[in-house]
């Protein structure tokens, strides 16, 4: 047993004590999450106030003042809700008084996620062609331009272009577009006689917020993205990290056999504690990636403000199914490691072990959509995709699972981990020291019986 433990230390440091390794697994995953809240903090975009003349060809008077109210309010969408003077216009208002009220509402309401409009004017640029226009907004005549097209059909709306120049901000761009189309809107329900500001009310949606019982009789707030985020980030640390760390067992097993190290190896130990000591040394590699990994995870919830959204139960089995996940890929990759002699024979025996790693993730939408259905029960108890779908079916949960089917289930997933690595153990007896033609699936299995 001591020299498994002296196996174990040789290939946790062999990979870990490596540039490539410290850059890919610890440097890049410690940076993005620095870096993120970083960026979150303090790399707050300066959004530039739009100074200068807005140039309006068409449209007509009650377009103006609707692109008026649309362009210095604080949403151009609206969202339903109007602040200050405006959400009280009269339905017979004229146009001189909504854009008072609008200039009004502007002044009252500041706001920092859109460009400021307290120094456009509106220029009406009807009298000129399309192509004095263009020129004026190239030489800096005007900031930008509107040109209302009548509507090339009877029936038809009319049709909006906006003009800008090459140096024109996004954030500008995007306002403008919004307040001409909502312009546009409101243009037409003026022609009709009504107030846009009562029609956008009366279509208001409301904020909704949901409340989720317990089965215990309590009750808590629920946003419905953390229940299919959450488990798919849980779900892929554990799938990418377990999956690297059989990679890296996979390649290890391999290039020593082909280049006889292995059999130096086999010389002062047994293949039972070769096999145990990189299946313990990979899985060591494993849990520090997956603990720069976590950090990334966490530093975005954190950034969520969702941090609170995973349960004290949901770490520990999660915990739980990582060593049962990793004991199952780790076996598989160190049983086709044993069993060929380059990584091209290893794509052969590799594709049927893909596609069973993949399952898991085609599964995602049906299992967090309904953790507790047949399909998500039956699918637990299918190693090797146990670890994976309880993982899922445990953070999508609202309320915690039935113990005695996590028991279980996780009383079938290590029985089957544990098969499975006596399995490897048995092809890495028969197969590390062979060379020549791969064998196929069932010269394995001939393996596995092999006494």
């Amino acid at each position: 047993m001591s020299r498994t433990w002296i196996i174990a230390a040789r290939e946790f440091r062999r990979t870990v004590l490596t540039k490539a390794f410290f850059i890919g697994a610890v440097v890049v995953p410690v940076a993005f999450a620095g870096i993120s809240i970083a960026a979150a903090a303090f790399l707050k975009p300066t959004i530039e106030p739009m100074i200068g003349e807005l140039a309006v060809k068409g449209g007509g008077e009650n377009f103006l003042a609707a692109l008026h109210i649309a362009l210095h309010d604080d949403d151009p969408e609206h969202d339903g809700q109007s602040k200050g003077p405006s959400s009280t216009r009269p339905k017979d208002a004229d146009a001189t008084e909504l854009i008072d009220a609008a200039l009004a509402d502007a002044k009252s309401t500041p706001t920092e996620e859109r460009p400021s409009t307290d120094q456009v004017d509106f220029v009406d640029a009807s009298g000129q062609d399309e192509t004095a226009i263009r020129n004026g907004v190239r030489d800096g005549t005007w900031f930008a331009a509107l040109i209302v097209h009548p509507p090339a059909e009877p029936g038809r709306h009319k049709t909006l272009e906006l003009i800008v120049p090459p140096t024109a901000p996004n954030s500008h761009v995007q306002l403008l577009e919004d307040s001409a189309r909502t312009a546009a809107v409101d243009a037409r329900l003026l022609d009709q006689g009504y107030a846009p500001e009562t029609i956008r009310r009366l279509f208001t949606r409301p904020r909704l917020k949901t409340t989720r019982l317990d089965r215990s009789g309590g009750e808590h707030t629920e946003a419905q993205w953390t229940r299919w985020v959450v488990p798919v980030i849980m779900m892929g640390l554990i799938w990418m990290t377990v999956m690297t760390g059989g990679n890296y067992l996979l390649t290890s097993t391999i290039e020593e056999k082909s280049s006889k190290v292995i059999e130096v190896l086999l010389s002062a130990c047994s293949p039972r504690e070769l096999i145990g000591g990189k299946i313990i040394g990979f899985g060591m590699v494993t849990l520090l990636m997956l603990s720069m990994y976590a950090l990334v995870a966490a530093a975005i919830l954190s950034l969520l403000a969702a941090a609170d959204v995973v349960r004290i139960d949901t770490l520990i089995i999660s915990a739980l199914c990582l060593v049962m996940a990793y004991l199952m890929i780790a076996s598989m990759m160190a049983g086709v490691g044993a069993a060929v002699s380059d990584l091209t024979e290893a794509q052969s025996l590799l594709g049927p072990i893909t596609l069973i790693i993949m399952a898991p993730l085609f599964l995602i939408p049906v299992v967090t959509e309904d953790p507790e259905g047949i399909v998500s029960i039956v699918t637990t108890f299918i190693p090797p995709l146990t670890p994976f779908i309880l993982v899922l079916r445990v953070a999508a949960s609202a309320d915690p699972l039935p113990w005695l089917e996590v028991i279980a289930a996780l009383i079938v997933g290590f029985a089957a981990a544990i098969g499975m690595t006596w399995a490897a153990g048995r092809i890495f007896r028969v197969g590390v020291l062979m060379q020549g033609k791969p064998p196929s699936i069932r010269e394995l299995v001939r393996w596995i019986r092999y006494r």
